[in-house]
């Protein structure tokens, strides 16, 4: 399962602490994004409710767990954003990063194998 809309900053840090102590009580949870954030309870319990109406969490009996998991978050952002920036074209994203000198010739390297790994169905 994926997001059924867009995810906010304040969605992916309350994920990122739902993904390291999942399952979690609500109570819980809130104490450790006051920790951790800065949160007031009230903060947390609301950015709960939005990640359950947008089918990422879900609040049951007071124990929140995780729907979807970070890398189908990730590449649901990544889609999001070749799209909105770039119109889709992923060689536009990547001469992006590459024009700006950002990638580093391991990363370089490592972009090589993972292309070369699909093209041949790795």
């Amino acid at each position: 399962m994926k997001p059924n809309q867009p995810l906010s900053l304040a969605d992916h840090r309350l994920l990122d602490l739902v993904w390291q102590a999942a399952p979690i009580p609500s109570p819980e949870l809130c104490k450790l994004a006051q920790e951790k954030l800065g949160w007031k309870r009230t903060t947390t319990y609301t950015v709960i409710k939005r990640l359950c109406d947008k089918g990422c969490l879900r609040n049951e009996a007071s124990v929140v767990t995780p729907l979807v998991d970070r890398a189908t978050v990730q590449r649901a952002d990544g889609q999001e954003v070749l799209q909105r920036s770039f119109h889709g074209s992923l060689p536009s994203f990547l001469a992006a990063f590459l024009q700006a000198g950002t990638v580093t010739d391991q990363e370089a390297e490592e972009i090589a194998q993972m292309l070369d790994d699909y093209r041949h169905g790795r």
